[in-house]
């Protein structure tokens, strides 16, 4: 019986924090939108939106990577990590490939290039370092 009270009154301890817990207010901000997206939600709805195509990569940045033991790699291209996906646009990092060489091979309008961290290639002017 007591071991019953007991654990009826945890519970209820428990779930009375939970309620009563303070609220981070950045946290919160991601549930609404603002008034750019509303209308971006809107138009989709009702059939108005037309997607605007992604533009072309013209210039490839590789600023860093990251193999892990698990499998899971990191590659850091344009500023932007590859923890989502391993497309950013029309550029593609191959996973497989990260570390390799100590290179990663990106591929960009169907070109594979294979550039290590500090690189970039652009289309003008192919891979630079930037210590060059």
């Amino acid at each position: 019986m007591q071991v019953k009270t007991f654990i009826a009154g945890l519970v209820c301890f428990m779930f009375n924090n939970a309620l009563f817990a303070g609220y981070d207010a950045t946290e919160l901000q991601k549930l609404f939108t603002d008034k750019q997206q509303r209308r971006q939600i809107d138009s989709a709805r009702s059939g108005n939106y037309s997607a605007t195509e992604s533009p072309q990569t013209n210039k490839v940045e590789v600023t860093g990577y990251v193999t892990r033991s698990d499998g899971k790699s990191v590659v850091w291209v344009n500023n932007k990590n590859t923890l989502e996906s391993s497309r950013m646009g029309d550029v593609r990092i191959h996973q497989s490939s990260i570390g390799r060489n100590k290179k990663v091979t990106v591929t960009v309008d169907g070109n594979a290039v294979h550039l290590k961290p500090g690189e970039t290639w652009s289309e003008d002017a192919g891979i630079s370092d930037v210590i060059e």
